[in-house]
């Protein structure tokens, strides 16, 4: 009768392939977690520069106002703001954001790295131009230069 012994092997071979394992869930995981985290960022920027355009179209289109696009994201959200509670604008005509509903404020600042999109305006042309971009390069709306991108997103071409 022969008894055999198990080769029992080194616990820190075992370790060190636990560890291993470990890395290689995690290098291959990670990719996918940044990818989904882009896609959100992408999709809520644009969503809330598509807002302040619908925003700026009101604006500019006002009765009481000067015929000029707001060429300030804070006294546009106030115009919102004022618009919302006074019943001229309403909730619906803005679109939802990704997480949850429309919210004026949301308008201020990108949803990645939280900085104020760029807004430059022309109101001394005959047409009034706009340009609206964010600065984690998710797109631009409008142009101050070409008239035929007046109020249209690059994304949408």
């Amino acid at each position: 009768m022969s008894i055999q012994n198990p080769s029992k092997g080194s616990i820190v071979f075992k370790l060190i392939i636990v560890l291993l394992i470990g890395v290689l869930i995690y290098v291959l995981y990670e990719p996918y977690v940044i990818f989904e985290q882009e896609i959100y960022y992408k999709a809520e920027s644009r969503l809330r520069m598509e807002n302040i355009r619908v925003a700026q179209l009101k604006f500019i289109s006002d009765p009481k106002g000067v015929g000029k696009y707001n060429n300030s994201l804070d006294s546009l959200i106030l115009y919102i703001k004022a618009g919302l509670e006074s019943g001229t604008l309403k909730k619906e005509e803005f679109k939802p954001l990704t997480s949850g509903t429309f919210v004026p404020e949301s308008l201020a600042r990108t949803p990645k790295s939280w900085v104020p999109y760029m807004l430059a305006t022309v109101d001394t042309a005959v047409i009034k131009k706009y340009v609206l971009e964010c600065p984690d390069g998710y797109g631009t709306i409008g142009s101050l230069t070409e008239e035929e991108k007046l109020n249209k997103a690059d994304w949408e071409n």
